[in-house]
C-alpha cells in the first residue's frame, strides 16, 4: 500500500460542481470513463456494466454501485499519475468523453468512498482507494494486489461505497436505463460497446434511445465554410416533460441540450414539443461539459438553426391539428357506439352485456414512432351483441370547424339542411372537455342529445330543456354498465417517454 498526495489543475473542484448538476451525472463520469477504455483498447465486444448492489443493506453495510468495463485497464504508475496530474489529463490530445481527469473526483457527489480496481495487460492488478474526508487533506491510496478487489481479466471496476442516504433513493434501475438511454444514444446506435444495468436480479441491456413523435424535420445544413450540420426533429402533438434536443460534437458525443443555450430558450424550442438531436463535428464543449464553445461554428449553427423557426412552428400547428382530429373521430366512434346501445337500452330497458369503451389499457397509441395515422380502436364489440350500425352521430362525417358569424356563442349547429351537425371548436366548453376523454364522451352525446330532442320539440325551450334532464337520468346506469374511463394527460406523457 502507498500514499498518494493529490495534486489538482487549477478550478478542479469548480469544473466538477459544473460538471455535475445530479447524482445521474456524477454517476455517469465513471461510464465515461469506462468507455474511453474501451475505445482505446480498440474493442469489438466492449461492455460496461452498473450494478444498483443493495444486498449489503442486510448486512447493515451501506449499499454500493459498482461500475465495471473491459477496456484497457490502468496500472498502479499511471493510477498515480492520475492523481498527482488532476485536471491536466492526457485526455486532453483525444477525442474522449472523460474530461481531464476530473470525473473521478464525483464519487464525492454521491458516496463515501471509491475503490477503483483495475488490471492493465502486463502490470499487476492494482486498487485506488479515494475517501471523502481524504479530499480535504489532498490524501490517496493505491493498493497492489489488493484482496477485497482483485480483477482476473483487464478493466476497471469502479466500487461507489456507502451511498449517500439523500442520494440512494433518485438512483433506480429505471430511471438510471432511461438516462444513459439518452445520454449514450449515438454510441449505443453504432455498437461501439454495449451498457447493462442490474440491480441485483440479473442485468438488462440499456437500448439507445429512440426519439417519439412525428418526424418533423431530417436534413444537412451548409455551414458554409465552416461544414455542415445535420438535424433530426420529431415534433409531439402534446407537451410533455423531459423532452429535448440533443446537441452533439465530434462522433455524436452529446454537449447538452439545445435548450441550455440561452438563446434557444424560447419557442419553438422549449415547448416540450420537440425532440430530436443536432450534430456539428466541429463544435467545441466547454470545459465544463454544460454548453458549447461560442466560437464562428457555433454562431453559423445558431443562425442556420433559427432560419428554420417558421418552418418548425408550421409542421408543430400541423401536428397538433392532425392529433385532435384522429383523436376526435376515435372519441366519436365510440360515443356513437354507446348511444347504439343506449337507444336499443330505453326502447327494451335491458341492458347488454358490459363493454368497455374507454381505458387506459385499451386505448390505442396515438403517438407512432414514424407517422400519425388515424386511430383505430383496439377493443372490438362482438358482432353477435353490436347494435346495427347507423351513424348516429351525423357529425362524424362534418368537419370540425370555427362558427359562421352570428353564431359563435353556440356550442353546436345543424347545417346542409339538418343533415349534419357542427361542433364550434372555438367554444370554451369544447376547448375545456376535450382534454379528456370521458368529458369529451358525454359532451359529443350532449349535442347529440341536444340535436334529437330539438327534432320533436322545436324551439319549445323549456320542454326541450325538462326533457334533455330525463334523457340524460336514463343514460346514467348504461354508462355504469359501459365503462369509460378517462385518459388523463399525465398518462399520456407517460406513453410518449416510454
Amino acid at each position: 500500500m502507498s500514499e498518494i498526495k493529490l495534486q489538482t489543475g487549477s478550478r478542479v473542484f469548480e469544473v466538477l460542481a459544473y460538471l455535475c448538476h445530479s447524482p445521474m451525472e456524477a454517476l455517469k463520469q465513471f461510464v465515461e470513463n469506462g468507455a474511453d477504455a474501451i475505445e482505446q483498447a480498440g474493442k469489438s465486444d466492449g461492455c460496461i456494466r452498473v450494478r444498483l448492489d443493495h444486498s449489503s443493506d442486510q448486512q447493515n453495510r451501506p449499499p454500493q454501485i459498482i461500475v465495471e468495463d473491459n477496456g484497457i485497464g490502468i496500472g498502479s504508475e499511471k493510477m498515480g499519475h492520475i492523481l498527482q496530474n488532476i485536471g491536466n489529463s492526457e485526455k486532453l490530445q483525444h477525442i474522449l468523453r472523460g474530461e481531464k481527469g476530473v470525473g473521478i473526483l464525483a464519487f464525492a457527489l454521491i458516496a463515501d468512498e471509491l475503490h477503483l480496481s483495475s488490471l492493465n495487460g502486463g502490470h499487476k492488478p492494482s486498487c485506488l482507494v479515494l475517501r471523502r474526508e481524504w479530499l480535504r487533506e489532498g490524501r490517496a491510496q493505491i493498493v497492489e494486489q489488493c484482496p477485497q478487489h482483485r480483477l482476473s481479466k483487464p478493466g476497471t471496476r469502479a466500487h461507489l461505497i456507502g451511498i449517500l442516504p439523500e442520494i440512494a433513493p433518485q438512483l433506480t434501475k429505471a430511471r438510471l436505463k432511461q438516462y444513459l438511454s439518452r445520454e449514450f444514444a449515438n454510441d449505443l446506435r453504432r455498437n461501439i460497446y454495449t451498457i447493462q444495468v442490474s440491480d441485483g436480479h440479473g442485468y438488462e441491456a440499456v437500448e439507445p434511445r429512440i426519439f417519439n413523435g412525428v418526424p418533423t424535420l431530417s436534413t444537412i445544413i451548409s455551414l458554409s465554410s465552416l461544414g455542415n450540420a445535420s438535424i433530426q426533429l420529431y415534433t409531439l402533438p402534446f407537451e410533455a416533460e423531459g423532452v429535448n434536443i440533443d446537441l452533439c460534437g465530434r462522433a455524436g458525443i452529446r454537449l447538452c441540450a439545445l435548450t441550455d443555450l440561452e438563446e434557444f430558450k424560447k419557442e419553438p424550442w422549449q415547448g416540450h414539443r420537440l425532440e430530436g438531436l443536432v450534430r456539428c463535428d466541429k463544435l467545441l464543449g466547454t470545459a465544463d461539459k454544460a454548453a458549447v464553445v461560442q466560437d464562428e461554428v457555433y454562431k453559423a449553427l445558431a443562425e442556420a438553426l433559427h432560419s428554420l423557426e417558421p418552418q418548425i412552428i408550421e409542421k408543430i400547428g400541423q401536428v397538433t391539428q392532425e392529433y385532435r382530429q384522429n383523436r376526435l373521430v376515435e372519441i366519436m366512434s365510440r360515443v356513437d357506439r354507446f348511444i347504439g346501445y343506449f337507444l336499443r337500452y330505453k326502447e327494451t330497458g335491458e341492458l347488454p352485456k358490459r363493454k368497455i369503451l374507454f381505458t387506459e389499457q385499451t386505448t390505442p397509441d396515438l403517438v407512432q414512432k414514424i407517422d400519425l395515422p388515424a386511430v383505430r380502436p383496439s377493443t372490438r364489440v362482438p358482432v353477435s351483441s353490436r347494435p346495427p350500425r347507423t351513424n348516429h352521430l351525423s357529425f362524424l362525417q362534418a368537419d370540425l370547424c370555427t362558427p359562421p358569424e352570428g353564431r359563435t356563442q353556440l356550442r353546436a349547429w345543424s347545417d346542409n339542411g339538418g343533415n349534419a351537425v357542427k361542433i364550434n371548436v372555438l367554444h370554451t366548453d369544447f376547448l375545456s372537455s376535450e382534454r379528456d376523454d370521458k368529458r369529451c364522451a358525454w359532451y359529443l352525446f350532449s349535442v347529440w342529445a341536444k340535436q334529437q330532442l330539438l327534432k320533436e320539440y322545436g324551439t319549445d325551450a323549456e320542454a326541450l330543456a325538462d326533457e334533455m334532464v330525463g334523457l340524460f337520468s336514463r343514460a346514467g346506469p348504461l354508462l355504469n354498465q359501459y365503462a369509460i374511463h378517462p385518459r388523463s394527460s399525465s398518462r399520456n406523457v407517460e406513453a410518449v417517454k416510454s
